[in-house]
Parts: structure tokens; sequence; C-alpha cells
């Protein structure tokens, strides 16, 4: 970490789009191993000026702008729900982080497979404070 970086984490990550478009096998496969319904993964970053999602895809990391995202909220929904998110709100549901060009991406940090647990809460607060100073 840098003087700048405020946290990292790994991740799991996927637009609402692809969660829409996961079909009944993976849905299925997701009760024993969530991690088939996010096809991003890599390591978050933090800092003042913008979250970092390393190894996004083939072109490289994302990087978001606090001024790009309207909403954090962390909880489950009709694309990611209870049963598939080990049925814990604290631990397992998602942080859906709503960006200005009407894109959802849905994150689990840090997740730990068996016990279904995440550090979304403290990356939801993060996430809160870090949009609270732009």
């Amino acid at each position: 970490m840098t003087s700048e970086t405020i946290d990292t984490a790994s991740y799991l990550a996927a637009f609402r789009s692809e969660l829409q478009g996961a079909g009944r096998g993976r849905r299925f496969s997701a009760l024993l191993n969530q991690r088939t319904l996010f096809p991003h993964r890599g390591r978050a970053t933090l800092t003042p000026h913008y979250l970092t999602l390393s190894e996004w895809n083939s072109q490289g990391p994302l990087q978001i702008l606090p001024e790009a995202v309207l909403r954090v909220t962390r909880q489950f929904d009709s694309q990611y729900g209870a049963f598939v998110g080990g049925a814990s709100s604290k631990w397992g549901a998602p942080v859906i982080v709503d960006l200005d060009d009407e894109r959802s991406i849905y994150f689990l940090f840090d997740h730990r497979p068996f016990l279904e647990k995440t550090k979304n809460p403290h990356w939801e607060d993060l996430l809160l404070t870090w949009l609270a100073k732009r």
C-alpha cells in the first residue's frame, strides 16, 4: 500500500447485466461456489482519487472516480439473493455500486467461501466515506 492508499482487498465482481445473464446452470453452481457468478476478480485499491480494480479484464484494470458513483448500498436483491449469498445480510450481502452510466457493479470483498463471509460491511463504510469527501 502507498501512503495515499485508504485500503486494499481482494474482490469478486459482476455487472448487474452479467448477473441477469447468468443461466440456470451458473445459478445452481453458485449454491456451491458463489464465485461462478462473478467473472471479474483481482485486488481492489481505494485511494482518495479513485477505486482501482486490478485484473478487471484482458485490457487491464478498471478505475472508478468518485464523481462517477451515484450510490453505494449493501443489500440482497433479485439479481443476487440471500439464498445464494449465505443468508446473512451482514456478511453476505453484496456491495452494489451504481454508476452514472446506468451500470451497477456487485462486489464481494475478501470473500471467504467456506464461511460465506466478506468484508463488505467495512467496504460499504469506506466507500460511503470516500463519496462524502468528493
